[in-house]
């Protein structure tokens, strides 16, 4: 079992408690680091903190003893590393961005030990990296990790103000109206009996935008560009699921379809800064596959 162990915030200011604790613990599971702080077993200047807090200069971090064996770190397999390899779309001195296939999870969890941020860490040989921000598990798409701390703050800001633009495709079910070019309802965190986390439409949740255009569509289904002017959780699909035209595929938000789809049909097409050039992840070939085959009629 390791000692207690204790940390005094300097250069890390600014840093949310999970992401620190995890360049800290490296060899520690991200699921046991976890448990640690929602159990309140991490201390920050003697009290319980949440996941996300962020760390100021001088805050000092109690982390309790570790059993050994829970040290061990999964090892990231080799197929995972193979995905990073192939789907690298952007590289330099600050940025990466990754075309994130649907079904990686971007981190690992308490099932899912290892996630794409591991991947990209044994790519590049580099433990600093950091994951930029998040997209779902059945979500494909362009992700961003940051090289520096500098370049990962640059990240939060623009995403705090609004000016990460962030763009996705989607295949959703029916006829998408022709004069319902945004929605705008507010939206709620939930969670099932199981603990299962979900969102919902309530006028008590946070305020959410999401920017839809018509690309291609049919009486069964419509091909939409989609742009997310805030970030909440599950925001585009509960924002499809609420207009009555659920995204394909989506296994928590739309009814199962009888031609069952190879993935969910959402994918996150670009990202770009304000005044920036847009990277962009090209979209799967299962997109155009499942719309020639289930509607012939485009």
């Amino acid at each position: 079992m390791t000692p207690v162990q204790h940390f005094t915030i300097s250069r890390h200011s600014g840093q949310r408690l999970d992401n620190f604790l995890l360049r800290e613990l490296k060899s520690v599971p991200r699921s046991r680091i976890m448990r640690m702080i929602r159990s309140g077993e991490v201390r920050v200047n003697g009290k319980r903190a949440k996941v996300h807090l962020k760390l100021n200069e001088g805050d000092r971090v109690r982390v309790p003893p570790l059993m050994l064996e829970e040290e061990r770190s999964a090892e990231v397999p080799c197929w995972l590393i193979d995905v990073v390899s192939k789907n690298v779309i952007y590289d330099d001195d600050r940025l990466i961005a990754v075309n994130k296939p649907s079904g990686v999870s971007v981190h690992g969890g308490t099932s899912v030990p290892i996630g794409l941020i591991d991947a990209v860490r044994k790519h590049f040989e580099d433990d600093e990296i950091q994951l930029g921000h998040r997209i779902d598990r059945d979500t494909s798409g362009c992700v961003l990790f940051a090289k520096t701390r500098v370049a990962l703050l640059e990240i939060h800001h623009a995403l705090q103000q609004q000016q990460l633009v962030k763009q996705y495709e989607s295949i959703v079910s029916g006829c998408w109206p022709k004069d319902v070019s945004e929605v705008t309802v507010p939206l709620r965190k939930y969670r099932l009996p199981n603990n299962e986390r979900r969102v919902e439409v309530h006028e008590t949740g946070k305020a959410a935008m999401t920017k839809f255009k018509i690309l291609r569509a049919t009486d069964s289904l419509s091909w939409l560009h989609i742009e997310p002017t805030t970030g909440r959780t599950h925001q585009i699909r509960v924002h499809c699921q609420y207009q009555g035209h659920p995204i394909v595929g989506d296994r928590k938000y739309a009814t199962p379809q009888n031609s069952k789809p190879p993935n969910m049909m959402l994918h996150a097409l670009s990202v770009q800064f304000t005044g920036g050039h847009p990277i962009q992840a090209p979209v799967p070939p299962y997109f155009e596959e499942y719309w020639r085959k289930h509607a012939p009629a485009d």
